[in-house]
């Protein structure tokens, strides 16, 4: 069990931190050790997301078992890396050290108290975990795959094998939790149900405070303000099952969950970076491009929606930037680096 929760661990934080770390060496306006491994381990976990989507929906067309999938996600995945350390290593070594070698930044009193709410929920997560009959599907889907060795060939309610509907197929999400459940040996139901909680919350005020970043800057009690009261709306957000606090408090174990509090708030976040840029340089990095491919794609993982919800995200962002800054090459770009992930959503169309 403890080298299971090690495995674990390693996957959700070393791992992301790994895969996101050019992209925080890259961001200027990453100054500190916090900053950086805060926005290493978001964008980390977003590419991670987007590969796998990619390999993983390859592999279902393609009706292989869940081992020979994990086989074609794990090669493509120590690519990727391999070419992020490499570009890390040999572009922003000096970037790398001049971060760890400043003072660590302070953190204000409202800063605190939304650092303790939020160590509040995590702890609560996991004492007041409950089922939800969605479990009945998608974590018996995860289960399916890992005790198996199949991926959507049986009807998880019942276990008589069928051919599943292509908006399934086209959202694997349940397969990432099978991916974490077979690497660490700790069964999927159980997982679900306890790390999962911790990992998503974590994400999700993650995004929060590189949102705060974006928006505020170097002032650190603006920043801590905006912290506090996200918390706050956050633990008394779940009045019902279908706002975005319950699926990140109750239902983190979901792909919807994902969706809902760390994908679309982490574009909404970029969103806002860009527009930053476009109105200070007149331009955006490639960095950002490329980073709606990326979320695109992560979306199209958590829901067969996520491609299309993104794709509306950035669309509208990119015509009131086109309006605001009569700029219509970076709006352009926008939305054509967003489209692979519609790709998932036309094949729900045609094949679903």
């Amino acid at each position: 069990m403890t080298g299971g929760i090690l495995i674990l661990i390693a996957m959700e934080l070393l791992l992301p931190v790994l895969f996101g770390m050019v992209f925080a060496l890259s961001d200027e306006n990453v100054t500190g050790r916090k900053h950086f491994f805060l926005s290493s381990l978001v964008n980390g976990q977003i590419v991670l997301y987007a590969v796998f989507q990619v390999t993983t929906v390859w592999s279902i067309l393609h009706s292989v078992e869940f081992s020979y999938a994990l086989k074609r996600f794990v090669p493509v995945a120590v690519a990727v890396l391999t070419v992020l350390i490499v570009i890390a290593a040999v572009k922003y070594r000096k970037r790398f050290s001049v971060i760890f070698k400043g003072k660590p930044e302070k953190i204000g009193l409202w800063g605190v108290i939304g650092f303790l709410i939020f160590v509040f929920m995590m702890v609560m997560s996991f004492f007041m975990t409950y089922t939800d009959g969605d479990d009945a599907y998608y974590v018996t889907t995860a289960v399916e795959a890992v005790f198996s060795n199949t991926m959507y060939i049986k009807i998880p309610y019942s276990g008589v094998g069928t051919i599943s509907s292509f908006r399934y197929k086209a959202a694997p999400y349940p397969m990432w939790l099978a991916l974490l459940s077979k690497a660490s040996g700790i069964h999927p139901t159980a997982l679900a149900h306890t790390f999962f909680p911790w990992s998503m919350i974590l994400l999700s005020f993650s995004v929060l405070f590189l949102m705060a970043r974006n928006l505020f800057g170097g002032d650190t009690k603006k920043r801590g303000i905006f912290l506090f009261f996200a918390s706050v709306l956050i633990m008394f957000g779940d009045y019902s099952i279908y706002p975005a606090e319950n699926f990140l408090l109750a239902r983190a174990r979901q792909g919807k969950a994902a969706l809902a509090a760390f994908v679309l708030p982490y574009l909404v976040c970029l969103m806002i970076r860009i527009a930053k840029q476009l109105g200070e340089k007149g331009k955006c990095g490639f960095r950002e491009l490329a980073l709606i491919t990326f979320t695109g794609l992560a979306a199209s993982l958590c829901s067969t929606i996520g491609g299309a919800l993104s794709l509306a995200l950035v669309s509208v962002s990119a015509l009131v930037m086109a309006v605001i800054y009569k700029k219509l090459r970076i709006p352009a770009l926008m939305v054509l680096m967003n489209l692979p992930a519609v790709a998932f959503v036309l094949l729900y169309i045609v094949k679903g």
